[in-house]
């Protein structure tokens, strides 16, 4: 069976958090991988009341420096060394995140030395993460500091059918299976075996995050066939010149962005305060993209 894309909603909330929607934070599992993307105020509780190890983290994507995405990750650094913390930490983030991070660095890991930091800071449209089993992508957003989007996307994979190798009565590890996994014929018993017959495509799997940004076009290609599109919804469709004012989307502008891309299933975030009751932002969403839904702190999501 393939594995799964496991995803944790941390915090669904925007500028100002309510009692029910905390900063903004998602957590993606895969393998042995965990991903955070942004790292809001209140993140490492959310971590706890979710059952989640933060010291399992790998990597942490920051879409733009505004207070309600960053001001949880120094807390977050802090935590992670004082429980010694023994992986490298990969953060990435737009142009000022090496600048920013030495000063979290100063302020609140003194002893920075106890916990290994890779910062790579990045220009836009470019591949940030390229090996066997996935690609990570980011995109320039156009909000009012440097913003990215980012992509995660699963490599289509010839899988060996269990059901039908468990005929063959080999050894798990057998030097046959790898070779029949490679693509490869193997001869058993005299006879030559066509990997084929052994074989499936597992299809690859893409989730798309768009946070803070206007409507720009370039989101449609970027998103294309993505799975689940994780997009901001920080304004409702009657107040659509506020959102380009302060750089945001509204939820029909975010529904359009799934059904350009072909997108399979929409989630809401970054819902502003003013929308206790999120009922109108998913029905005017709905209208225009059916399979939405309204992002709930906590809430997971697998693929």
């Amino acid at each position: 069976m393939a594995e799964k894309i496991k995803l944790t909603f941390l915090g669904t909330g925007s500028a100002i958090p309510t009692a029910e929607r905390n900063h903004p934070a998602i957590l993606l599992q895969y393998k042995e991988e965990t991903m955070l993307f942004d790292c809001g105020e209140g993140t490492q509780r959310q971590f706890r009341i979710a059952g989640l190890n933060p010291c399992k983290l790998t990597r942490i994507f920051i879409t733009h420096w505004h207070g309600d995405h960053v001001l949880g990750l120094a807390g977050m650094l802090q935590t992670l060394m004082l429980n010694n913390y023994n992986k490298t930490l990969n953060i990435y983030g737009p142009k000022g995140t090496k600048q920013f991070l030495e000063l979290y660095k100063k302020l609140y890991v003194p002893k920075g030395d106890r916990i290994k930091i890779n910062v790579e800071e990045l220009n836009g449209d470019e591949n940030i993460v390229d090996n066997k089993e996935f690609v990570i992508k980011s995109v320039e957003s156009e909000h009012d500091t440097p913003s990215l989007a980012y992509s995660f996307s699963l490599k289509e994979k010839l899988r060996l059918d269990k059901s039908k190798v468990k005929k063959l009565k080999l050894p798990q590890n057998s030097p046959l299976l790898g070779e029949l996994a490679k693509n490869k014929s193997v001869t058993i018993s005299g006879k030559k075996l066509n990997p084929k017959n052994f074989l499936y495509k597992e299809p690859s799997k893409k989730i798309t995050f768009i946070l803070d940004t206007r409507l720009v076009k370039r989101f449609v290609n970027f998103s294309d066939n993505s799975d689940l599109l994780i997009c901001e919804s920080t304004y409702s469709e009657d107040e659509k010149e506020l959102a380009r004012e302060y750089f945001h989307l509204t939820s029909s502008q975010a529904a359009g962005i799934a059904k350009e891309s072909k997108s399979k299933k929409l989630i809401l975030t970054h819902l502003s305060q003013r929308y206790q009751n999120p009922k109108k932002i998913l029905e005017e969403a709905k209208k225009v993209f059916k399979n939405t839904l309204i992002a709930e702190d906590l809430m997971k999501e697998e693929i």
